[in-house]
């Protein structure tokens, strides 16, 4: 029954997307509003869709987020995520790889909305780049949204946190509210079928100005580590089938 599910929710998932890239073609000529709107109907279109496949979304945490522009660190693990972004953090500046650029008529969309693309393989000679972009957007009221891994990392693992996420702290001036979620579980990387269960993703607590290097990607690590393995469904005893 889920591989049939599965099936009726990615043809319309890829049809929603579609869709949506389309409908926000205007924001080209009228601005990057329009995009960010489009964007919270991808989102919000996406969570009904996974209902098909048996999946709920829960967001929790919400209080901490300021009203001040900040840089929002998450856990990179689905593609969920990615769909829901604009609705997590609305008119938020992504930190995203290039290659999402050369999409035809998507990067354009990308670039339109003032999104920061960086070349992964410059390692930190791309830093300052992330640091201009992410200073532009406070001063746009527009927050940063950046996985502090750099890649999906499979469900359940810890990936390698990069320097990135402190250069943007210690830069910028804004608070970092690292967040956490199960998304992988459900919507497994590069997996076909989909996982019935609750997606919950989680804001954390912001991370106190003035700390070291060294302090910080410790608590920005075991924050979102933390975090993610209270959310994990198989610690719980609740195995996704």
């Amino acid at each position: 029954m889920i591989f049939i599910q599965s099936i009726i929710f990615n043809i319309l998932f890829y049809i929603w997307t579609f869709f949506i890239v389309i409908s926000a073609l205007p924001a080209l000529i009228v601005g990057r509003h329009w995009t960010h709107c489009a964007a919270r109907y991808w989102g919000h279109g996406v969570t009904l869709l996974l209902r098909i496949v048996g999946i709920q979304v829960e967001i929790r945490g919400r209080e901490h987020l300021p009203p001040e522009p900040v840089i929002v660190a998450s856990k990179h693990q689905s593609a969920w995520e990615t769909t829901m972004i604009e609705v997590l953090v609305p008119q938020s500046v992504i930190i995203l790889k290039k290659e999402l650029i050369m999409i035809p008529l998507f990067g354009r969309l990308l670039l339109n909305a003032g999104m920061i693309s960086i070349d992964r393989s410059k390692g930190r000679s791309v830093i300052p780049q992330m640091v201009e972009g992410a200073k532009r957007a406070r001063e746009q009221g527009r927050s940063t949204f950046i996985f502090p891994e750099g890649t999906r990392t499979p469900a359940g693992k810890r990936g390698t946190y990069r320097y990135g996420t402190y250069a943007l702290y210690h830069n910028t001036g804004m608070k970092v509210v690292p967040a956490a979620h199960n998304a992988g579980f459900f919507w497994p990387r590069r997996k076909f079928l989909k996982v019935p269960g609750k997606i919950i993703f989680e804001f954390l607590p912001p991370i106190k100005a003035g700390l070291s290097e060294k302090d910080f990607m410790k608590r920005l690590e075991d924050s979102i580590e933390n975090a993610s393995e209270n959310l994990n469904p198989l610690k719980k005893g609740k195995q996704p089938q």
